[in-house]
């Protein structure tokens, strides 16, 4: 269930990796595998030689029943080097494999639909499985169109391949006219562009799938995704996980995480967590692992601490994930050993709760309201809208549109989008055909940060819209982030809360409706076995009132009913 990602400096330092590997055993069960990785892209002789330093580890590894994994660290790039030097792979291609911005201007990475770069990473893939043969395989998230430079490839190569895939003439100044245009009047080319750029990233995944099936490499297989709101490449990853999974569709994991890097802005993995909670709806029940990356680059001291670390991960577990991935990066100047010691301890203390929490994840949606988004692409190509998060923060359950909300709300964003009265359930998939339309609820009102009396209002409504059926209902103000876990025949399987604040919550009365059983079991990630407790109730009814003690300072803790 949790994987670390351990840096590259560690492959030439075997003793200070056993010492790691004496703190797991130390705390058997805070880690399940190692993601191994190899430097900047580099010429395949080189990366032979780069594997062989750390598949010497995998005796190590099994004493401590830990597996060997592998995340290549460099796909289509991250722009220019940290040196500004050309990575020693770079010289191996053609001038004609590098993407090409708007402007027709060479940038630093590498097109998915060059030929050379598909055979690299043929190349690339199979080296690294007959080598080390890795428990699993994951491609990094520079696996996109756009990063620096978020717009697309416009080489010659991919304006003929657009042109031929939609049936048009466009020349590489048309197209970009017309795809960034301010007034949005081309939106349905944005959707098609959309749809191309999730194409072209398919045929760079399909080349680690033909890897492979060419080496017999029967590891799992996985993709680490950017945020879920950018579309450039893609409406989601389906046609990228589709080709990694092959036509025997073998089983494939996605890695969902983007930002949040420390506690310096602590409600940034709310935001992150909103994000993740799309990704893992859209995939709900077409992959095999929803595995959070939680990243923490590089591992600096006062960077972010292993109980945030835990509280981050619990977030992301409550908002659709199943799997964690860590990172530990002692680069050149490493942590204290005893550090990395704490960090396990403090895993293997939340394990059992993450286990718990994964489960209700796995066998539910993620419930509450959701931003009716609009069939047609703004100019910035992007989902997000900052209202999510300033209603999420507020204590107001918010899930995201994929999910099946019990009810939407509309902002100026969807109109730009294109939304159109009674078109409620625009860029939702999990609704059923002929089922009644969720509301849609107006906030132009309630603020950024509202006051008791305005939330207190759209709790009423959305009391109203849905009989009372809203999931869950806390009426002190509070900043609190609410995930009510729900399962398919609606009954409420969990609900999560965090508390967003420097000071603790005092007493919370949760309003619950329609809980899966009648045992309301209170966890937390750093409670003890002894100090969790089960909060008996009896029968409950429909709706039931559950009395939760004080939460500290960015203490997190979940409800699950049970049978």
């Amino acid at each position: 269930m949790i994987a670390i990602r351990h840096p590259m400096s560690v492959n030439e330092k075997p003793g200070e990796f056993r010492l790691l590997i004496e703190c797991h055993k130390r705390h058997p069960g805070a880690c399940g595998e190692f993601w191994f990785a190899t430097g900047s892209r580099k010429t395949i002789p080189d990366l032979e030689r780069e594997v062989a330093t750390f598949a010497r580890y995998r005796p190590l590894c099994e004493e401590a029943g830990i597996k060997l994994g592998y995340q290549q660290g460099l796909t289509l790039g991250h722009g220019e080097s940290h040196d500004g030097k050309p990575r020693p792979g770079d010289q191996t291609f053609p001038d004609d494999a590098w993407q090409r911005g708007r402007d027709g201007a060479r940038i630093p990475f590498l097109c998915p639909r060059a030929p050379a770069v598909l055979e690299y990473e043929r190349q690339y893939a199979a080296t690294v499985m007959r080598a080390a043969n890795p428990s699993s395989y994951w491609i990094d998230d520079d696996l996109r169109l756009g990063v620096s430079h978020p717009e697309g490839c416009f080489c010659d190569r991919c304006i003929a391949a657009f042109n031929a895939w939609a049936g048009a003439a466009w020349t590489r100044e048309a197209l970009a006219a017309a795809l960034f245009a301010a007034d949005g009047a081309d939106a349905a080319l944005r959707s098609a562009w959309i749809a191309f750029n999730a194409e072209s990233l398919a045929l760079y995944a399909a080349q680690v799938r033909r890897a492979a099936d060419e080496t017999g490499y029967a590891g799992f297989l996985g993709y680490q995704a950017v945020s879920a709101n950018r579309l450039y490449p893609g409406r989601g990853y389906r046609p990228l996980l589709a080709a990694l999974s092959g036509p025997g569709r073998r089983p494939v994991g996605i890695r969902p995480g983007h930002g949040f890097y420390n506690e310096a802005e602590p409600r940034g993995m709310v935001a992150k967590c909103l994000g993740v909670a799309r990704e893992a709806e859209r995939c709900r029940g077409t992959v095999a692992s929803i595995c959070y990356e939680e990243e923490t680059y590089p591992r600096l001291m006062l960077h972010k601490s292993p109980g945030a670390i835990v509280t981050e991960c619990a977030l992301a577990l409550a908002s659709g994930c199943d799997s964690l991935s860590l990172y530990w990066f002692p680069g050149e100047a490493p942590l204290p050993v005893a550090e990395y010691d704490r960090f396990l301890a403090i895993l293997a203390t939340a394990r059992p709760y993450f286990g718990r929490l994964a489960a209700s994840a796995r066998r539910s949606r993620l419930g509450g309201l959701a931003r009716l988004a609009g069939p047609h692409p703004a100019p910035d190509f992007d989902l997000s809208d900052p209202a999510d998060f300033d209603l999420a923060c507020a204590g107001i359950p918010v899930t995201v549109a994929e999910g099946a909300p019990s009810a939407f709300y509309l902002t100026g964003k969807s109109r730009a989008e294109g939304f159109a009265a009674g078109a409620h359930n625009c860029g939702a998939e999990g609704f059923a055909a002929g089922a009644p339309a969720p509301a849609v609820i107006d906030i132009s009102d309630i603020g950024r940060f509202p006051t008791a009396a305005r939330r207190a209002r759209l709790l009423d409504a959305l009391d109203a819209a849905t009989g009372g059926a809203f999931p869950v209902r806390v009426d002190e103000c509070r900043p609190l982030r609410i995930l009510p876990r729900v399962r398919p025949d609606g009954r409420l399987d969990s609900v999560t809360l965090l508390n967003l604040s420097i000071g603790a919550t005092g007493p919370l009365a949760v309003r619950v409706r329609n809980p899966a059983g009648p045992v309301v079991l209170l966890d937390s990630p750093l409670l003890t076995a002894p100090q969790r407790a089960a909060l008996a109730q009896g029968a409950l009814p429909g709706e039931a009132v559950v009395s939760l003690p004080d939460l500290g300072p960015w203490q997190i803790a979940t409800l699950f009913f049970e049978k």
